[in-house]
């Protein structure tokens, strides 16, 4: 096998990786890429939500998924049919923000 061909099988075996490291940092294709897996861009509707988390959570809302992102916290609620997304952001002590707050919106 020459030098040329095993340079070329190398490279067709760290495709996978070149692919994987190619995703978005959420760990899902880029939209629009040519990817098998990839989906298309489609608008989606938030409607801002007046409430807060926590008004949300004792009016019957159910957390159904949790994520930790660099400025706090994503959380998708669940009552019924109506699906809500919240971000938590924790107080910053270098800053005048000394209360939890968090922004919602309805998905639906």
């Amino acid at each position: 096998m020459t030098v040329v061909s095993k340079l070329a099988v190398a490279a067709l075996l760290m495709l996978p990786a070149f692919a994987y490291a190619q995703a978005a940092e959420d760990g899902f294709p880029e939209a629009g890429s040519k990817n098998a897996y990839s989906s298309l861009e489609v608008p989606t509707k938030l409607a801002p939500e007046s409430r807060s988390l926590s008004e949300l959570l004792t009016d019957g809302y159910v957390i159904t998924t949790a994520s930790h992102v660099a400025k706090g916290a994503i959380f998708t609620l669940r009552k019924d049919r109506k699906a809500i997304l919240c971000v938590l952001t924790a107080p910053f002590t270098q800053s005048d923000q000394n209360v939890p707050t968090s922004r919602c919106w309805a998905l639906n």
